[in-house]
């Protein structure tokens, strides 16, 4: 997969740094981790592996993209979309 990003509920697009605190975790490994995963449910695992602030579930799954949903402690929604 390629082409990372994260949007809010509203399809504001949210930088991917905020999904990690300080040293737990870098941009970069989120891409590689994205770029690794070659299915959505394989992508969940990759990225719940990383010392991320979220866990992420499988939203949908089409033959173009993968969309993963995960909801922070203040109850924001946010998805995480890679395209295949």
């Amino acid at each position: 997969m390629k082409n990372p990003e994260l949007i809010n509920e509203n399809g504001m697009p949210e930088n991917l740094a905020i999904m990690f605190h300080k040293d737990n975790c870098t941009v970069i490994a989120i891409q590689d981790v994205t770029e690794d995963s070659i299915t959505g449910d394989e992508l969940v695992e990759n990225l719940n592996k990383l010392r991320l602030f979220s866990r992420f579930r499988l939203d949908r799954e089409t033959s173009e993209y993968v969309r993963l949903i995960t909801i922070d402690c203040w109850g924001k929604t946010h998805y995480f979309k890679a395209w295949k």
